[in-house]
This record gives C-alpha cells, sequence and structure tokens, in this order.
C-alpha cells in the first residue's frame, strides 16, 4: 500500500494479472501432484505430463510478470516513467494552451506533460475500465500531490467517440492506449479521431504497439496514408533505447512499441 501522501501511478501489469497467474500456477502444481495418487496407466501418464506442462509454464509466466512489473514500477526500475519521459520528448510543442491525453490511465503522462510545459492546461481522458488499476479519483489525488490541480482536469470518455469539437487542442499525447481501444478495431479511424481534436498545425506524439501484426496488420500502409492528411509525420522505432531492459523486450511487454510524431 502506498503511502497517502505520495501519488500512485499503478502500473502497467495489473497485480490482479499477476495474482491470478501465481493461484494458476498453484492449482496446476496441486492437481499435478494429486495425479499420481491415480492408477497407473497410459490415460494417466499423459494427464500428468498435461498438467506438469501446464504448471510449469504458469509458474514461468507468473515469475516473469512480477519481474517485470517491479522493472515498471516507480518504485523498482521506473520503467514506467522513462518511457513516458520519451514520449514527451517527441512532442515539439512550445507549451502554450491546452493539451489532450488520451487514454490517461493513472494520470502520470498527463501530470508529467503539466510539469514539463509549465504554461500549458493538461486534460487527461479516459474510459477507467474495470481490469486496469486506475480511476478518475486517483488521477486528481496525483495531480494534487503533484502541486499542478490548477493546470489538469480530468474526465472520463472513449477514445473512439472524444467528447470534445474538432480543432479544440493545441497538443496531443497518448501512450500504450490505442491497441486498447474495444470500441473501434479500426485503428486508422482511432488514430483520425485524436487528430480530429487538434488545432491545424498542432504536435502531437502517439506511442503504441505498432509492431504488433495483431493490432496493425499493414504499419506502412498506415503510416503512408496518414502523411497524406497531416502536415508533417514521423514513425520512430522506440524498442530501440537504452532505458527499457532486454527482459521488458519481449510482446508480452514493451517489445512492440513505436511512435508516431508530428504535426497536424
Amino acid at each position: 500500500m502506498k503511502p497517502s501522501n505520495s501519488p500512485d501511478y499503478a502500473n502497467w501489469i495489473p497485480q490482479k494479472l499477476v495474482t491470478g497467474l501465481a493461484l494458476t500456477a498453484a492449482l496446476l502444481s496441486l492437481l499435478f501432484g494429486l495425479s499420481f495418487l491415480l492408477p497407473g496407466g497410459t490415460l494417466s501418464l499423459i494427464l500428468r505430463f498435461i498438467l506438469g506442462a501446464a504448471a510449469l509454464l504458469m509458474l514461468v509466466m507468473f515469475t516473469y510478470m512480477a519481474r517485470a512489473r517491479k522493472l515498471l514500477s516507480y518504485e523498482g526500475g521506473g520503467v514506467q516513467g522513462k518511457i513516458l519521459d520519451n514520449v514527451l520528448r517527441y512532442l515539439d510543442w512550445d507549451g502554450r494552451g491546452e493539451l489532450l491525453d488520451i487514454g490517461c490511465g493513472s494520470g502520470a503522462l498527463t501530470i508529467k506533460a503539466a510539469r514539463k510545459f509549465p504554461g500549458a492546461r493538461c486534460v487527461g481522458m479516459d474510459y477507467w475500465g474495470a481490469m486496469w488499476d486506475y480511476a478518475q479519483t486517483q488521477c486528481e489525488n496525483n495531480a494534487r500531490l503533484e502541486g499542478v490541480t490548477d493546470r489538469v482536469r480530468f474526465q472520463k470518455g472513449d477514445a473512439a467517440k472524444l467528447d470534445f469539437p474538432d480543432g479544440c487542442f493545441d497538443a496531443a499525447v497518448s501512450n500504450f492506449v490505442f491497441h486498447e481501444v474495444r470500441t473501434q478495431p479500426d485503428k486508422l479511424a482511432l488514430i483520425r479521431e485524436a487528430l480530429r481534436v487538434l488545432k491545424p498545425g498542432a504536435p502531437f506524439a502517439f506511442e503504441d504497439v505498432f509492431f504488433s501484426r495483431g493490432h496493425y496488420p499493414d504499419l506502412e500502409e498506415l503510416i503512408k496514408t496518414l502523411s497524406g492528411e497531416v502536415a508533417e509525420l514521423r514513425f520512430m522505432d522506440t524498442r530501440k533505447n537504452d532505458f527499457v531492459p532486454k527482459l521488458l523486450r519481449t510482446p508480452l511487454v514493451a517489445g512492440e512499441m513505436g511512435l508516431l510524431c508530428g504535426r497536424k
């Protein structure tokens, strides 16, 4: 439990996931042990093998995710914060006006933006689904503890249909969000919706699992299409960095990340 006077930015790997893996591994291990009480025979041997393999797999997954969670955490390796800092590094903005953080989660990126750009106003929006360890009150409390309450606000919303008029923001950021939006499987349409609320010429920096074929089956075509719709577009392979340990460079964590940045 974090102290009440310390910001709680949670973790990109929910504790409930790690706990679920641990319980599953324990249950399968128990069943594996009990399988030795069964009468001998081919079927018993097959069952024992399946249970043993499944238990071992769950144990490996639990160990990996628990270690990855520690490396990501602000109290551990701090990789989450370093990834967010890198997103802002690609945002070519003078800090004048209002910034939108799409899918703000615990408010970490929104608050980092407010601290980096002391003259800016920042808006964080999120759906705050039940599967994540995030909430609007958590964001607001974090902003208060970081001393940026007067320039930051948070609201519930859907990234597939942003509750803002066209061209109202001076900058926009997003981190590891688009692939999680179930209400819009078309990720090009989702990015277009994010760009819709930006003023002409406004900068943006959107990081996601762009190297995931499952979510972005034709990355080259997506970049080509967007290049013809904005004033400036760059794609950065953010897998290539010196702040993400090799252990995290897998499809399960940070092994498929890339970043779209530029100006509308």
